[in-house]
């Protein structure tokens, strides 16, 4: 992904239906965060043999999901060969729950077989110009819970292989909008329309979301690559209307209406942000933002969209007032 820089910001927001209002934060909190590791064990899997990047996770029913986006299921649970000798499987989108078996959060259940690994999980529009082996779903982001605990809603982006591969974030054709419920059988994903945000757009959601105090889903979208408006912005729409793009409101920054911003519309920015590298400008990459206890407030923390220079990065931390 070639990323160096991450950011932690303390978000002094709360998204209230009249806008974007201040706090301070928590006595006492400092930057930045002081931890406590501790080993818990190594993860297990009833299906070992899988390699997988990309990917997000959330809480379902109370229980701990990830859904993936690329995944290789080998033969001998050693590293997929370039001659594609021990593959057994590739896959988009699959799926994992923590403690699923009520074994501890070290115990990862995978929801496929033996012989082909996990299913892929994110349903295709196969009538309507999408295949599995031209387009994958690659949903990045973590996902907000919703329906009272018992489903999650995710934004991922739908892309081009054939272009993708070049790298440099070439290949995105669209976002869509899935939901993730849980049946006596294991997680069950919905997909209601193809396309929500397309490429071009700002893809809201693609880079996060969460639901504000005041019910409402929030949705961002990171903007990168452009002069002078690098950053993110924020859409929200009610929990039980995600997928109808009518419903929609968009922040200006200083009101919510129902036209979309344009991409490089600076002011539309809740956070602006750039990275200058090699003559290019280049904004927020792959993040997340999610309210925290200790804090008292939310926490965006992100990595830049740049180029890797330095292996091992640096980290840097911001409270915004």
């Amino acid at each position: 992904m070639g990323n160096i820089i991450w950011l932690l910001l303390l978000v002094a927001v709360l998204f209230l239906s009249n806008g974007v209002a201040g706090l301070a934060m928590k006595s006492g909190a400092s930057l930045p965060p002081k931890t406590n590791v501790k080993f818990l064990g190594r993860t297990t899997s009833n299906l070992p043999n899988i390699f997988r990047d990309g990917g997000g996770g959330g809480k379902i029913n109370d229980l701990n999901f990830m859904i993936f986006s690329d995944g290789i299921y080998t033969t001998n649970g050693q590293v997929p060969a370039n001659n594609f000798s021990n593959w057994a499987n590739f896959t988009s989108n699959s799926i994992a729950c923590s403690n699923f078996d009520g074994q501890g959060i070290t115990s990862l259940t995978e929801f496929g077989t033996t012989e082909k690994g996990p299913w892929q999980q994110i349903p295709y529009f196969y009538n309507n110009g999408e295949n599995d082996s031209k387009n994958g779903i690659w949903p990045d982001q973590g996902f907000a819970t919703l329906c009272n605990g018992s489903c999650g809603v995710s934004f991922p982006l739908v892309i081009d292989r054939t272009v993708a591969i070049g790298g440099n974030g070439a290949g995105t054709l669209y976002n869509t909008g899935i939901s993730i419920e849980l049946t006596a059988f294991g997680p069950l994903v919905s997909r209601p329309v193809k396309t929500l945000f397309k490429n071009g757009q700002p893809l809201f959601g693609t880079f996060g979301t969460l639901v504000g105090i005041d019910s409402y889903l929030y949705a961002f979208a990171a903007i990168t690559k452009t002069a002078k408006s690098n950053g993110l912005k924020v859409t929200r729409v009610p929990q039980g209307s995600w997928s109808e793009i009518s419903q929609y409101e968009y922040w200006t920054g200083r009101e919510w209406v129902s036209s979309m911003p344009a991409y490089d519309e600076a002011g539309a920015n809740i956070l602006s942000w750039s990275e200058d590298l090699f003559g290019s400008q280049f904004g927020p990459g792959t993040g997340d933002i999610f309210f925290s206890n200790y804090y008292e407030h939310y926490l965006l923390i992100f990595i830049s969209d740049a180029p890797a220079l330095d292996p091992n990065g640096k980290s840097t931390y911001h409270i915004l007032s």
